[in-house]
């Protein structure tokens, strides 16, 4: 009979560890902490039950924690590759690269072709800016598995930061080809896309982004500015429109409104939304300058004046740039105020 007890003990452990499993798995993490912790209490050399607490550990913030579990079981088992990496990843959420880095290594020897490890050293090395060895690590997580959106995107940007744009928009268009509705994939690829000048395909990914995050303000804000300059200014309205509609406050995106209704040649829709904006920010300077320039334009000079005064009084660089328009009489076929150098 003494002797039954050591022998249920062990099927316990496995039955609280496959419990934790499960619930692990459903993300049920502070359900599977518990099933994990019993499953150590019947048998504490269970390296995997460690583990498992490790990540669930990193999953709720719990980075000390996490390190502490992972240490736990290389007590038991120094050899165990998942223990390594799983204390990679702790040791890089407190910022100690190197010792990640380390930890990640031990496991990649013994799993060379696991794209999510040489993912996580790509990341790890991108920190540290140790730009040439991520770009390596990511393309190769991408060797072994060309669907890796992250490991694409990641690599999208080290490229861009390198200058490598036509290498950083082609990793782009792989990243949103595996993964169409990752949103960060569309926005990236209207800024690198813009930063090239190629407005249409700026507008076209931008347009994809705000079709999977609609409620983002910046993506109608970024798709605004690519019309405008590539003189579609009454699509440029709807857009700086959707912009403020969801970030009322957005003064940028009513002064570039503002901008379109000039180019739409419609002055006095201009002014009003100008005022708008001067109602959320009274400095701003960018619409105190359109205005003044309106008002010259239209002849109302004491208006416009009054402006000029209020920028000179502030010291602003807008000064020199509103000031000539005084000094000549107005003339209305060149009312356009279209793609300032704001």
């Amino acid at each position: 009979m003494g002797s039954s007890v050591p022998a249920e003990e062990p099927n316990l452990a496995k039955e609280y560890f496959c419990a934790g499993v499960g619930k692990f798995l459903d993300g049920e993490y502070e359900e599977a902490k518990i099933e994990f912790r019993e499953a150590l209490k019947f048998d504490a050399t269970l390296p995997l039950a460690y583990c498992y607490l490790g990540i669930i550990s990193l999953e709720l913030g719990e980075v000390e924690e996490g390190v502490s579990w992972c240490e736990q079981g290389l007590e038991i088992d120094p050899e165990n590759g998942y223990l390594h990496y799983c204390l990679g990843a702790a040791l890089e959420r407190k910022g100690q690269f190197e010792e990640a880095i380390d930890q990640y290594q031990i496991y990649l020897k013994e799993h060379p072709r696991d794209a999510e490890c040489l993912f996580s050293l790509g990341c790890v090395h991108d920190q540290t800016e140790a730009f040439e060895e991520a770009i390596s690590y990511y393309r190769q997580a991408l060797t072994f598995d060309p669907n890796h959106y992250k490991a694409s995107y990641n690599l999208a940007l080290v490229l861009a930061e390198q200058g490598m744009d036509e290498g950083a928009i082609e990793s782009l268009h792989k990243t949103v080809d595996i993964h169409p509705t990752y949103w960060k994939g569309w926005v990236k690829l209207g800024l690198f896309y813009s930063n090239k000048k190629q407005w249409r395909e700026a507008a076209d990914a931008y347009i994809q982004a705000i079709e999977l995050r609609p409620e983002l303000s910046d993506s109608y804000y970024n798709l605004g500015l690519c019309y405008l300059t590539g003189n579609q200014a009454d699509k440029a309205v709807k857009a700086f429109e959707g912009a403020r509609i969801r970030d009322p406050e957005d003064v940028e995106s009513i002064f570039y409104e503002a901008i379109s209704y000039v180019d739409l040649k419609q002055e006095e829709k201009a002014i009003e939304i100008l005022y708008q904006a001067l109602t959320i920010d009274l400095e701003h300077e960018k619409s105190h300058y359109l205005l003044g320039r309106l008002y010259c334009m239209q002849g109302e000079m004491e208006k416009g004046r009054k402006e000029l005064a209020y920028l000179e009084a502030r010291g602003s660089d807008f000064v020199s740039t509103l000031k000539p328009c005084f000094e000549t009489k107005p003339k209305r076929k060149k009312a356009s105020a279209s793609k300032p150098d704001y």
